[in-house]
């Protein structure tokens, strides 16, 4: 299938690689298919949708900043997955580039069923984010003025 992209002009993907969102992306609801393309060599990946051009993210696996998720059954049925080995999940990023920031947006993960090309974004409360998310070893949750 070839679909068109602003970023990478026209590019050939296998049909079997569309991921669907059922219920789309949070603020894209109704765009709910998307592709993933290796950038670089490195660790990120770009979320291409297939189906509007102009739209990607920017995405990356959890581990490379030493996260893990413990993914409740829940999540795991959302999508039809069975077991936690069923599963990715990436992170979205976010440049600010006036900073010199990379941001993982790690209460917001997105989870994927690799077997039926299958996913959604998970949000998390307060509480699910001390309780699913996993930091390195040494790191420590920390409270914010607001309570965040």
């Amino acid at each position: 299938m070839k679909i068109e992209t602003s970023r990478f002009g026209t590019i050939e993907v296998k049909d079997d690689s569309v991921i669907e969102f059922p219920w789309g992306i949070p603020g894209f609801e109704s765009i709910k298919r998307y592709v993933l393309i290796e950038h670089r060599e490195g660790p990120f990946q770009w979320l291409q949708a297939v189906d509007e051009p102009s739209l990607a993210f920017v995405v990356c696996l959890p581990e490379v900043i030493g996260i893990s998720y413990e993914v409740p059954s829940s999540c795991l049925e959302t999508i039809g997955a069975k077991t936690r080995e069923d599963v990715i999940i990436l992170n979205l990023i976010s440049f600010d580039r006036e900073k010199n920031i990379i941001r993982f947006h790690l209460k917001s993960p997105l989870v994927f069923n690799v077997n039926e090309k299958k996913g959604y974004q998970w949000t998390m409360d307060k509480q699910e984010v001390k309780t699913y998310i996993k930091l390195p070893e040494g790191m420590e949750w920390e409270e914010s003025s607001d309570g965040e």
